[in-house]
């Protein structure tokens, strides 16, 4: 981000010494003045430190202002330039408008109409400089995945990544194009830019939060593997609450009323709910609710009841612990239902009545894998018309 502690640097230049000094005493409050009376030493004082606007003169001795412009746009794309023209250099300040000129203003200027084409060059100035450090920060993470795609878990959670990453990437390129296509921003279109951006770094953080505390994660070899269940929704839900599939639908979690953890990675519980939310929320392009519910269930809970149908299943039933609390996630919904003949193909590995780059990557013959992997069980129970819930239960720690 920028530093918005210090005042902004506005370059002036002109070899008139009359216009010099008077935008010096416009503009001193409100930016720091940089004053030069020829484009050698505009160029100078640009090098050691760059501007954040400038103003121009077309006409000057040695270096026009066109050619000035073409300097500063070299030093930094981003600087705001703002060309004064008399009446004759009319075609030159439409020639600089394309060379990347803000806007032109007729002299003698006018304060007030200067003073607000300024603010606006700031204003965009600023947007810029925020979207290419949201930039940054999401090619640091990119980095930061592909440096780590040695360890197995990190090739497996991906995909997941890949859902906030897609969000980003709209976002990005939204306003790549809005600050390339519009000369002027100004007002709620200035506001629902910045609102964007804002939006752009919320979600760079929570990606850079997240896979640093699950990519960084090594899988442990031990019998007593554990994981907060609770910290985990917490992370689906901010890695969900801005996915395009969300959108239009209700998405709710609640977490278990004390918190406890459950015998399994932390990556592979993170996927296994990706997973379910996400084909939850992709279940119907109707507006419908997603509510994902974890519990934790009494010693003498008994599956032998959980039998499979044409419109349920229950897989993990040999290798659920038979002994200890267990905990309950599930992830249900109230959208069209699974019909009889697809119940039966679910689990199947490959299995997907998804196209190509819909889903998170990995099917339910995966979530059954990683499930059973940890010594737990799935039950799946839906009807057509009236929603689908997928729970997953895995031993307590």
């Amino acid at each position: 981000m920028p530093d918005t502690t210090s005042k902004p640097i506005l370059l002036v230049v002109d070899d008139e010494e009359g216009p010099r000094a008077s935008l010096k005493v416009v503009f001193k409050n409100d930016f720091e003045v940089l004053l030069a009376s020829n484009g050698k030493d505009a160029l100078k004082l640009a090098r050691e430190r760059t501007p954040d606007v400038a103003i121009l003169d077309i006409l000057m001795q040695g270096m026009s202002g066109v050619d000035v412009l073409r300097e500063l746009k070299a030093l930094d794309e981003d600087i705001e330039v703002i060309m004064l023209t008399a009446y004759e250099t009319l075609e030159t300040a439409r020639q600089a408008l394309r060379h990347g000129a803000r806007e032109y203003l007729n002299k003698p200027f006018d304060i007030p109409t200067l003073r607000s084409a300024t603010s606006k060059a700031l204003e965009k100035r600023r947007a810029t400089r925020e979207l290419k450090s949201a930039h940054k920060r999401l090619e640091e993470l990119h980095g930061e995945i592909a440096r780590r795609t040695d360890a197995d878990e990190v090739g497996n959670v991906l995909h997941d990544l890949n859902n906030p990453l897609t969000v980003i990437n709209g976002f990005v390129e939204l306003l790549e194009r809005q600050v390339q296509s519009v000369a002027s921003l100004e007002g709620a279109e200035m506001e629902k830019m910045r609102g964007n951006i804002s939006r752009v770094h919320g979600q760079v953080a929570r990606c850079l939060e997240i896979s640093r505390r699950y990519l960084g994660t090594r899988r442990k070899t031990d019998p007593d593997e554990r994981t907060s269940v609770n910290e985990v929704l917490l992370d689906l839900q901010e890695l969900l609450i801005k996915h395009p599939s969300a959108e239009g639908h209700q998405f709710t979690i609640s977490e278990l009323e004390e918190p406890a953890c459950a015998a399994i990675h932390s990556t592979d519980l993170l996927r296994i709910l990706l997973n379910l939310a996400i084909n939850a929320l992709q279940s119907g392009t109707a507006s419908h609710r997603v509510e994902v519910i974890a519990q934790l269930l009494p010693s003498d809970f008994d599956s032998s009841s959980f039998l499979d149908s044409a419109n349920e299943r229950f897989v993990g039933r040999d290798t659920l612990a038979k002994s200890g609390q267990h905990i309950a996630i599930s992830v249900r919904d109230n959208g069209p239902g699974i019909p009889p003949e697809v119940v039966g193909k679910l689990f199947n590995e490959q299995f997907t009545t998804k196209p190509v780059g819909k889903g998170t990557g990995i099917g339910l013959g995966s979530v059954k894998q990683l499930v059973t992997q940890a010594k737990g069980a799935v039950r799946l129970s839906t009807k057509v018309g009236q929603g689908t819930t997928f729970t997953v239960f895995l031993p307590a720690r």
